[in-house]
């Protein structure tokens, strides 16, 4: 398996420490952040790192917009197309890969760029994150029991009956199942809920010089929906018919990929439906979730260079941003 498809852990003793801060380009989906950070990868001799919670799986690469074959034989990506469906993939297992794969590179004497969309990862990356225990088999039951008739409302029952009298469960937590299963597991484990054991700081650790891209939405939408509609061309749907027949549903985070959900009930309930019905429901789906995204990387990320391009191609603008920062 080569460098770049492989998380096999590197325990490298002798990394170089002296190097310049780590260029993390960051940015909700559809912004220019996989062209840029290739192009300045080309310039810098540098690898790129994903941080991107779906775009590890294999299986996924047409609806995860994964960087294509010819973008990878110019630039080693790291963390892409590299993990089976059936395995989960959280905030920590990330942090391990990721410090392992920059000391490797950096042994290398090649430099690295973070690349991504998945706030939750790169905050807990560059701010600091206490990693909390897990335990595998544990999650697997939990997740098995989630799986079941009403399983997440009764896994939250649960949860909340643990707490300590008149402490609430964070919406966030209560409406997305894999979070509620992560804290489940940690309370399980530890006896607290993740938000009491997380320690984070608001100053960002120096070895990353931070880049959010921040169009405004209105930039993004027309964009989403060319995409969307040149990935279900390539065949997302066919895509999403393998996966699921690989049980990408029962799946502890990649049925969490965003669209796959939307395209095996469409095609269930409408088999000889227009599609353009469908990709009109994917583009909302990803609209929604870029003004989410838009949110996180305006208020999360402290110390962060915010560029908000306002023309449809401001690639040219981005990059030169970008390197009168970092020279």
């Amino acid at each position: 398996m080569s460098p770049n498809n492989s998380l096999q852990v590197i325990d490298n003793k002798d990394v170089i420490e002296s190097y310049p801060p780590l260029v993390t380009i960051l940015g909700p989906t559809c912004c220019w952040k996989s062209e840029i950070a290739l192009k300045l990868a080309l310039e810098l001799d540098a690898e790129i790192i994903s941080c991107d919670s779906m775009q590890i799986y294999e299986g996924l690469a047409i609806g995860t917009a994964q960087p294509d074959a010819a973008m990878r034989r110019a630039v080693p990506h790291h963390l892409i197309s590299c993990l089976p469906i059936s395995e989960p993939y959280d905030v920590n297992r990330f942090i391990h890969l990721f410090q392992n794969i920059l000391n490797d590179i950096r042994s290398r004497g090649r430099r690295a760029i973070l690349v991504g969309g998945t706030g939750l990862y790169a905050k807990a990356l560059i701010y600091g994150f206490s990693l909390l225990p897990s335990d595998p088999a544990l999650f697997a039951e939990l997740n098995r029991r989630c799986l079941q008739p009403n399983g997440p409302a009764t896994l939250l029952a649960e949860f909340t009956a643990q707490l300590p009298h008149g402490e609430s469960v964070p919406q966030d937590i209560q409406h997305n199942p894999r979070r509620l299963l992560r804290a489940y597991e940690v309370l399980l484990l530890t006896g607290s809920p993740p938000w009491r054991l997380h320690v984070q700081s608001t100053t960002p650790n120096p070895d990353f010089q931070q880049f959010c891209i921040v169009p405004q939405l209105a930039l993004l939408k027309e964009r989403i929906r060319l995409r969307c509609r040149k990935m279900l061309e390539a065949g997302w749907v066919e895509e999403a018919l393998e996966a699921g027949k690989n049980g990408l549903m029962g799946t502890p985070t990649a049925r969490q990929a965003l669209g796959y959900r939307d395209i095996l009930s469409w095609v269930e309930n409408h088999p000889h439906g227009d599609r353009r019905e469908l990709e009109e429901l994917l583009s909302n789906r990803t609209i929604q979730y870029a003004r989410r995204q838009l949110t996180w990387f305006r208020h999360q990320h402290p110390g962060a260079v915010l560029l908000a391009p306002e023309t449809p191609s401001p690639v040219p603008w981005l990059l030169e941003s970008i390197r009168n920062a970092i020279s």
